[in-house]
């Protein structure tokens, strides 16, 4: 799935719901696809693209994308930024921290209040948006 389509979801649920998670998600989708259009093409785009796709799964978890059932792989491990693009990078990084903090918290307080999927679908995407800020470090 492009950015684009996650955004359509997302949007979805700010309209429906006034979905504040989402709201977040989707600026942060924005975020990360301008990154990719600022950064070095040969050596850091390459994880961005990777971040970006990993952050896509995020989204379509926060949005409850019933055409999407993935669990999250391992770990991944950090790929190559520029020296130039590191500060850009890192400011991404550190709001990315951020979200992945509030989707955890979602699928807690989902877990308490909802049914255990939704809270299962929230805890995949804070490990998609942790996935994504560790392929950015």
């Amino acid at each position: 799935m492009e950015p684009d389509q996650a955004r359509k979801l997302l949007q979805r649920r700010v309209d429906a719901y006034a979905d504040e998670l989402c709201d977040k998600m989707m600026r942060m989708l924005d975020q990360l696809t301008a990154l990719r259009e600022s950064v070095d093409q040969d050596t850091t785009r390459p994880a961005v693209d990777a971040a970006l796709a990993l952050f896509v799964a995020a989204c379509r978890n926060v949005a409850f994308d019933h055409s999407f059932d993935s669990r999250p792989g391992p770990r991944p491990q950090p790929q190559l930024i520029a020296t130039p693009d590191r500060a850009a990078v890192d400011a991404v990084v550190d709001r990315l921290d951020s979200l992945q903090r509030l989707c955890d918290q979602q699928g807690e307080f989902q877990e308490w209040v909802d049914a255990l999927n939704n809270a299962r679908r929230y805890w995949a995407a804070a490990t998609y948006v942790q996935h994504t800020r560790v392929t950015l470090t």
